[in-house]
Formats: C-alpha cells, structure tokens, sequence
C-alpha cells in the first residue's frame, strides 16, 4: 500500500513550520503534524474545533472520536485571532497549502497525510524512548491519533523500518515495508 511518509528528523519538521508565510499557512500546519488533525477537521476550525484559551478540541472527521490537545503558550494568541477569522479552506484547499510550503523545502510530495504520519511516528518515538515504556504503548498512540490500534500496528509499528526507507529515498512518496 503507497503511503506518504513521515517527516522524521525534528530539523525538517522545523523546517518545514519555518517557511510558512504567515498564520494562515503556519497555523494548519501545526495543526496536522502537532496534533495529527485531519484536514477536513481544520475546515471546520471555528465551527467544530473549540479552543479554550489553552486546549484545542474536535472530533475526528473520519470516527468523531473526541481529540483534544495543549496548545503551547507561545501559540495561543495567534490560534484563537486564526479560529476567530472565520472561513478556512476546503480539505483540498490544505493538500495543496501543504505541497506549496512542502515545496519551500524541497518537497512538494508533502500533504496532510505525510504530517498526520509525523504526529503518529513522533508519538510512537516519545513512549518508545521512556527509559521504561508503557505496555499499552499501541492504545496511547491510537488514542492519541483518534484511530485504532490496528492502524498503528499496520502503518507506524516499524519505525526503523520507515526511518531507514525515508533515509534511503530521501524522505518522499515510497511503500510502506
């Protein structure tokens, strides 16, 4: 099954938030690969996405399973100016938002998809990398993505296996092992 891949290196995803112009670009882009929201989720920012001053909180598109996140102080501010400013983008509209800043770096294959496949990978590196990590590690994920821990299991469970594809195809479009 074609996948995009996942942004691995922590410079790259840096890289990638570093060339958006501005909160409207900036702002959906933190939003798919921070908190692994679908782009029909951001569509309906301001409607269907609440934002508490401190968390942000949706259903999931695909399942309405509940989601929600700490939005870091730094970001605060300008999400709730963003939410407040009314009309966002169509879920094709965020494809191409992301190709466009994709292509600031070098990689016009990014979509959606490939930032919602950061958030799992990075999600599985944080329990993975406790000195101790939990038994449960393939349900916090999936709790955390919105999604089942049989899509865990099949997309996101072998990590070195996508790290040493991404390495040797340069980070784009590839199989997944």
């Amino acid at each position: 099954m074609a996948q995009k891949r996942a942004i691995f290196e922590d410079a790259d995803q840096s890289a990638l938030l570093g060339v958006c112009e501005g909160d409207s670009e900036f702002i959906p882009v933190w939003l798919m690969m921070r908190c692994g929201m679908h782009p029909c989720d951001v569509s309906t920012a301001g409607k269907k996405v609440k934002f508490d001053g401190k968390y942000i909180s949706w259903k999931r598109a695909k399942n309405s399973y509940p989601r929600h996140e700490l939005v870091p102080e730094y970001l605060r501010e300008r999400m709730s100016a963003w939410l407040k400013r009314g009309r966002k983008l169509c879920r094709n509209g965020y494809w191409h938002l992301v190709s466009r800043v994709g292509s600031r770096i070098g990689h016009p294959e990014y979509s959606p998809q490939t930032l919602r496949h950061t958030f799992g990978t990075q999600m599985l590196k944080y329990y993975m990398s406790q000195p101790k990590p939990p038994p449960d590690v393939f349900d916090l994920v999936a709790r955390k993505m919105g999604c089942s821990v049989f899509v865990v299991k099949g997309f996101y469970v072998d990590l070195q296996d996508w790290e040493r594809a991404a390495e040797d195809h340069g980070n784009h479009e590839n199989t997944i092992p």
